[in-house]
């Protein structure tokens, strides 16, 4: 009989798939967990339990799901949008003047501030479940972009004030111009307009859209000559601009080439810029299918003015509803090399550079590097665009494939003489906006059950991908429908799947440490009759209030006491990591009273004592776990918002049971005739090396329990046992069996930090 004392001194490789159960000769299977939920693995090596949920506030439509979503202004001024139906609610982080930290509902007044909005459910969620809304920030202005509805700007006007409006986009982006017989005219040049069409090309969805107006031909208005007789009104065009004369005279020597005002071209005749041969109208009203009015925004050429002068040459805003009620908004929208690129379909457009608000292709007829970008992706196949990500080269996510677009030569700028788009994968993307940590972006594949890496290759001059959920993929089975990153204190990038659970990736290539982990909220959601965990319906990140962390906030719908209700909650840090270091209650007592693991929890404490909690109305009816002074409490049931404590208490967390659990792969140890796979065996004992921990459970599985001792006769009776760190010897509770698995457990509101697992087995040489 075979005696081992194996080591496991690293846990960070997360939970496992059952299909690498096994493949103990895989260099991660001792570090890796065959069970891992609410323990997070710490790039370091150990598991930490995660932080409990805190109740922020109700959502405000508890029926109709809600989008969460981070506005950065500041490293100290950061808000959480909350994205219903027909509104946005703002939250922030509010430095506390009391023990806890305080987030909450901006407000003026008293009263919460809202902005409206035009986007119903449907527009905020697609129907697989993934956000219709893309995102992009810029200082104090987010860009919003829906299919359903034009670009919109959220911008902050103060600490607590917000406005939405349309992005009001100039010069473009066009349709393709005009390839029929149909021809347009205008009333005038300037100023109030009509538009008269040979057929039927308007209708009432085009008020608020735009129309571009071409010259029929380039030479219809006269070439400016030296040394000739004009008179006041003549037109003459010039390096590619048209000018009208408004003084007579004979032409000099100096050719017209100014775009604003007039100038003389020598001695006696001036010439004034007009237009450059083309111009542009905003319609504001409908006439009939052959007739609208408008206003001009870029000056018309006299040579579409009147019908003698009708013109082919005219295009619509790429933007717009069709008289068909089909809509062509752009869907995406990000930042890139100083410019602003939206996308929909297969076509992608770019602002000029530095100006976010200008799409023209030609400055004053020229094309020039730093003009708007007007392209379509093409592929064998038509993929839709679902996001868009800015890097060393602008990643393009399609349902079909994986993109860059980058300058055709490296060494002249990016503009539309010098572009290029080159297919990287094939992989294909869900409309998920990825996230990008360091050289290596992360997207979700098509099927949102996979999250794969991209990153560039110098030796390929290419991007490579691969598949991070590949030794984990049982933790994506209902499919990713929403990632965001908390990148401190540990790289994690959070996951909402279709099921309503959450699953975290802990990433950092530095320390090859790719781990999965998954993330049970605490609570009951009734559904059909049967009872499962709470579900959450969306999440996003953003900086904690001292900016040492990014906190995880969670929009959760839980039925309490039969109702219905979407509860915004954020997740706190594993104590006492983070901006509680110093904690202290208020009579000055311990810190373990600052441990905060229940979920949809509220916290209460006073220096004069108390024994009835208020307060609770979110969690009314519900069964609770508390940790009163730093020690579990007999669970209560809330009624009218409260409950009574056994005893006086000073500091109080109450909120939903979300026990942490744990459980190894199969030990191998080895034996005497090869491996202890499939073979009989049995565990003495189980040394576990715990940092700062306060409770637990430990055997070979879940029906099969004991209880971790860390209270010992030097503790003071009446006070919360103190946290333990240190290893800890553990007379194993179970017999004989040929898996060798070691759990631990904690269903009780406290701290749990595993840094090594040390068991002592004997192993049978026979099976």
């Amino acid at each position: 009989m075979a005696k081992a004392s194996p080591i496991t001194t690293s846990l960070n490789a997360g939970e496992l798939s059952p299909m690498i159960d096994g493949r103990v000769d895989f260099n991660k299977y001792a570090s890796g967990a065959s069970l891992m939920e609410n323990f997070i693995p710490t790039v370091q090596g150990p598991i930490v339990r995660r932080g409990g949920t805190r109740f922020v506030a109700e959502a405000k439509d508890g029926t109709d799901r809600v989008f969460l979503h981070r506005f950065e202004f500041s490293v100290t001024q950061t808000y959480m949008l909350e994205f219903g139906p027909g509104y946005i609610r703002f939250f922030a982080n509010v430095p506390s003047t009391g023990v806890f930290p305080e987030r909450g509902l901006v407000e003026v007044a008293g009263v919460p501030v809202e902005v409206v909005t035009p986007y119903t459910s449907d527009d905020i969620y697609n129907d697989d479940d993934t956000c219709g809304l893309r995102f992009a920030q810029s200082a104090d202005v987010l860009y919003i972009t829906s299919p359903n509805h034009p670009p919109y700007e959220l911008r902050r006007t103060s600490p607590t004030s917000f406005s939405f409006v349309p992005f009001v986009n100039r010069g473009g982006p066009w349709e393709s111009l005009n390839d029929t017989a149909t021809t347009v005219y205008a009333s005038a040049e300037t100023g109030a307009v009509t538009l008269t069409a040979s057929a039927g090309i308007f209708s009432a969805n085009d008020v608020g859209t735009q129309i571009y107006l071409e010259s029929q031909l380039v030479d219809s208005v006269a070439a400016w000559e030296v040394a000739k007789t004009v008179a006041i009104g003549d037109r003459r065009r010039s390096d590619g601009k048209n000018y009208v004369a408004t003084t007579a005279g004979v032409t000099g020597t100096n050719r017209p080439v100014h775009t604003e005002g007039t100038l003389y071209d020598g001695d006696a005749v001036a010439w004034q810029y007009t237009d450059p041969g083309y111009g542009y109208v905003q319609i504001t009203g409908y006439t009939s299918p052959t007739v609208v009015t408008g206003t001009v925004v870029d000056r018309l050429p006299a040579q579409v003015v009147s019908a003698g002068n009708a013109s082919t040459r005219w295009a619509f805003s790429a933007w717009r509803t069709t008289a068909a009620g089909t809509k062509t908004y752009p869907s995406c929208v990000a930042f890139h090399r100083e410019r602003i690129w939206f996308a929909r379909g297969q076509n992608v457009w770019s602002s000029v550079s530095a100006e976010f608000n200008n799409f023209s292709p030609k400055n004053f007829g020229q094309v020039t590097d730093d003009m708007a970008i007007n392209l379509t992706i093409q592929s064998g196949t038509i993929n839709d665009v679902q996001w868009l990500m800015p890097g060393k080269e602008l990643l393009i996510g399609t349902a079909g494939g994986e993109f860059t677009l980058g300058e055709l030569q490296n060494g002249d700028p990016l503009g539309p003489g010098n572009v290029r788009v080159r297919l990287q994968s094939q992989y294909g993307s869900r409309a998920i906006t990825p996230i990008t940590l360091g050289d290596s972006t992360l997207f979700i594949q098509r099927a949102g059950l996979k999250a794969r890496e991209i990153f560039y290759d110098f030796g390929s001059d290419g991007y490579k991908s691969t598949d991070t959920t590949v030794l984990a993929e049982h933790v994506t089975k209902t499919g990713i429908i929403d990632i965001d990153l908390a990148q401190e204190p540990d790289p994690i990038v959070w996951c909402l799947r279709a099921d309503g659970r959450i699953v975290g990736f802990t990433w950092n290539n530095e320390q090859e440490v790719r781990a999965w982990h998954r993330h049970p909220i605490g609570g009951d959601y009734f559904s059909g009759g049967a009872s499962a965990p709470a579900r959450v319906k969306s999440i996003a990140t953003m900086p904690s209030i001292d900016g040492a962390r990014n906190e995880l906030w969670l929009c959760v719908r839980r039925n309490v006491s039969g109702t219905f209700k979407q509860f915004i909650e954020v997740m706190e840090q594993p104590h006492p990591n983070g901006a509680w270091d110093s904690f202290t209650d208020p009579i000055g007592r311990r810190p373990e009273y600052s441990q905060f693991y229940v979920d949809g929890g509220s916290s209460v404490s006073s220096a004069l004592g108390f024994t009835t909690v208020s307060g609770l109305d979110h969690l009314n009816g519900a069964t609770v776990q508390i940790l009163a002074d730093g020690a579990p409490h007999p669970d209560r049931v809330v009624s009218g918002g409260s409950i009574t404590l056994q005893a006086e208490h000073y500091v109080a967390h109450i909120g939903f049971a979300a026990p942490c659990k744990w459980r190894s792969m199969r030990i191998e140890a080895g034996a005497q005739d090869g491996t202890a796979q499939g073979k009989t065996k049995r565990l003495h004992k189980v040394v576990l090396r715990f940092i700062e921990t306060g409770g637990g459970k430990f055997g070979a599985d879940e029906q099969n329990l004991d209880y971790v001792q860390f209270r010992d006769s030097s503790a003071p009776m009446g006070q919360a046992t103190p946290l333990y760190s240190g290893d800890m010897p553990l007379q194993w509770p179970n017999g004989y069996d040929t898996d060798g698995y070691v759990m631990y457990v904690n269903d009780q509101p406290t701290k749990s930090v595993i840094a090594a697992v040390m068991p002592q087995v004997m192993t049978q040489d026979s099976r």
